[in-house]
């Protein structure tokens, strides 16, 4: 049974029932008023034979027209209660074959909004669902495009270079099998950070966390960076660490987070530059924020938005070196522990990159 025949044959029931009601009472209370003038002789001022005759008069007349206005109520009401089940039941049946659609896999479905009562609001909820399943059906696309394409260049080099082994006839040198290495290493490397990517975005991801003091970690970082920066002629300032700042965090995961921005900093910041990793305490007591900052030529406004994505690169040419995934598993990290990152392009140049880590 429809909906619309529910509403409809509920409708019926109930004019039906206020019908009866309607006569049942009607009758009843004119029966009772001349019971009463039978009872009361004073009040009686005409025969009783004649009174009989004008109480049974009256009773059949107003019989015959309590089910006339019975019929002609029920008419009118059905009438409605059948525009009106139409009304109600109509969103529902173009919601269904709109729906019947996004099963068929046509995600570009929208429903049009017609006012804001709750099938209006039921279209809303219908359209967010669907640009939310487009834009998942598209990062799906996307991320098995990307895989493909990130597995196929190492893959092509190991089995060109394995090929050429197995064509020629002299003994393999070591310097020969190297590059296959690098390349097995890289292609594990990757499947690795798939791994781990995939897992913190289902919160999967188990930190093991401890106070820290953050000062001193950096500054241990900043040590490590420090090499490679000077061979660079990069000036690299860090962090206080006679200033402590406690944070309950992974330290292991937090290196990787702040090492992951050290190398990004590295790599887009011209010899003569510089990069400052600086901690300090938020506006939000329950936060501190640690900021790695640098004098590159600084991030294009309409890559911003797609930084943490999968697979997304600023430079699309092959020097830019890596796969894509590395600020994507650093968002990933910061969302673990309750945090969240920001970037934005510093007024006097340079990227600048905002973590922010609970105390």
């Amino acid at each position: 049974m429809t909906l619309r025949s529910k509403i409809f044959g509920g409708m019926a029931l109930l004019v039906l029932l206020v019908s009866a009601a309607y006569v049942g009472t009607t009758q009843g209370y004119l029966g009772s008023l001349f019971a009463q003038y039978f009872s009361d002789e004073a009040a009686i001022e005409i025969e009783p034979d004649q009174l009989q005759g004008i109480r049974d008069y009256i009773m059949s007349r107003m019989g015959m027209k309590a089910v006339t206005v019975t019929l002609f109520t029920a008419g009118i009401a059905l009438l409605i209660g059948y525009w009106l089940s139409g009304t109600m039941t109509r969103p529902l049946k173009r919601l269904i074959a709109e729906m019947d659609k996004v099963a068929d896999r046509q995600l570009d479905t929208v429903l049009p909004v017609q006012g804001s009562d709750e099938y209006g609001q039921v279209s809303k909820a219908f359209n967010k669902m669907t640009h939310q399943l487009r834009d998942s059906e598209n990062s799906r696309k996307r991320l098995v495009e990307d895989v493909a394409h990130e597995l196929r260049t190492p893959l092509s080099i190991v089995l060109t270079k394995l090929e050429l082994v197995q064509q020629s006839a002299v003994d393999v040198k070591p310097e020969t099998l190297l590059p296959l290495h690098d390349e097995v290493l890289r292609v594990i490397h990757l499947v690795d950070e798939l791994q781990f990517l995939t897992s913190a975005e289902a919160g999967e991801l188990h930190l093991q966390r401890k106070v820290t003091d953050l000062s001193g970690l950096l500054a241990d970082l900043a040590e490590l960076v420090r090499p490679e920066a000077e061979a660079r002629s990069i000036r690299l300032n860090g962090p206080d660490r006679s200033n402590p700042m406690e944070a309950d965090i992974d330290a292991k995961r937090v290196k990787q987070v702040i090492l992951n921005l050290a190398a990004n900093a590295l790599r887009h910041t011209p010899s003569g530059g510089e990069i400052s990793i600086r901690v300090s305490p938020a506006e939000d007591p329950a936060f501190i924020v640690v900021t790695v900052q640098d004098t590159g030529p600084g991030i294009p406004a309409e890559t911003i938005a797609h930084l943490f994505d999968r697979f997304y690169k600023v430079d699309k040419s092959e020097r830019s070196g890596g796969a894509g995934l590395g600020l994507a598993i650093v968002r990933q990290i910061v969302l673990a522990h309750g945090g969240r990152i920001e970037v934005r392009n510093h007024m006097k140049g340079g990227a600048e990159f905002t973590v922010y880590l609970p105390r």
